[in-house]
């Protein structure tokens, strides 16, 4: 599976490499150590959470001595690292014509549409483009400002959406997961469809985006009750947003709010236990509002601040 990443591996002369994978690539990493050992280079696998290209464990991988950092499942999208570091992007496939076919009339009310996807799914984009252009629509296909590929869109990056929003009537996510569909209804004023893989259906998202914009407003009227506020900054090296959380601080302190900007690696509950705080204000990865029921708390975003 992994034989190109070993190739490239051998030819850049590294001795030992550390190797780092999301969770969901996690059972192939002793594999992947195997492969190496065979090529007479020797592994070091990460065990730490990987969210993307933003969670690079660079620093880690140089101090225990490594000179290579092979970093699976994501692209690059402009970290300078500390070391070497060879992406292996990782493609799914899918049957994206197929189900095109299948699910189009769900687009009739659409003449244009926007074609976004993750990493995994970017090679399927032409696919996609041309199964809906032979069914009369009109496709744009992005350019995004960090992500790595056109259409590619990250959770901290939907330029590939915005920079065509004005030539679209709505837009098409096809992937897995709603986290990404969120976060292009969160950057755009279209309609937002979801071309979901692993159910084979396009979902219109807009009655949940509208369930989950009402969550959202809840949290913030229940902030406008709170005195205590900690500001999530995370340490990984593509999330770092200090400059963020300062301006945050200073706009809850004007407040007359009790304001702490807190760091740490991968934000946990139970990180923050012992620390009386009322509500939090997210300035790291836009993933964090995945796992919000497990603060039990609110969780702002930065904008809104201003709100309450």
């Amino acid at each position: 599976m992994f034989e190109d990443a070993v190739r490239k591996v051998v030819d850049s002369g590294a001795r030992w490499v550390f190797v780092q994978a999301p969770e969901g690539l996690k059972t192939s990493l002793l594999g992947i150590g195997v492969e190496l050992r065979k090529a007479g280079i020797e592994a070091v696998l990460s065990c730490e959470p990987c969210f993307g290209a933003c969670d690079l464990r660079d620093i880690e991988a140089k101090r225990i001595g490594c000179d290579l950092l092979l970093h699976i499942g994501h692209a690059d999208f402009g970290i300078r690292p500390v070391l070497p570091v060879i992406y292996e992007e990782y493609r799914l496939e899918a049957d994206v014509e197929g189900l095109l076919n299948h699910e189009i009339t769900k687009l009739d009310k659409f003449r244009s549409v926007g074609l976004v996807t993750t990493v995994q799914y970017v090679h399927l984009l032409d696919k996609a483009k041309a199964a809906l252009e032979s069914a009369g629509k009109k496709v744009s296909v992005g350019k995004p400002r960090k992500a790595k590929h056109a259409g590619q869109i990250l959770g901290c990056d939907q330029t590939a959406a915005t920079s065509v929003g004005d030539d679209v009537d709505a837009f098409l996510f096809m992937g897995t997961g709603r986290f990404h569909a969120f976060g292009l209804a969160e950057a755009t004023d279209k309609p937002v469809l979801f071309l979901d893989f692993e159910s084979g259906k396009i979902v219109d998202m807009s009655s949940e985006w509208r369930k989950r914009t009402l969550i959202r407003m809840a949290g913030i009227e229940k902030a406008k009750g709170c005195r205590n506020f900690g500001i999530l900054v995370s340490t990984k090296p593509g999330q770092g947003s200090i400059a963020i959380a300062e301006g945050v601080r200073k706009r809850l302190e004007s407040k007359g709010r009790s304001a702490w900007v807190l760091a740490m690696d991968t934000i946990t509950p139970e990180k923050l236990l012992g620390l009386k705080l009322d509500c939090l204000v997210n300035c790291s990865c836009p993933r964090l509002v995945e796992d919000s029921g497990q603060f039990r708390k609110p969780i702002l975003l930065p904008e809104d601040v201003d709100k309450i």
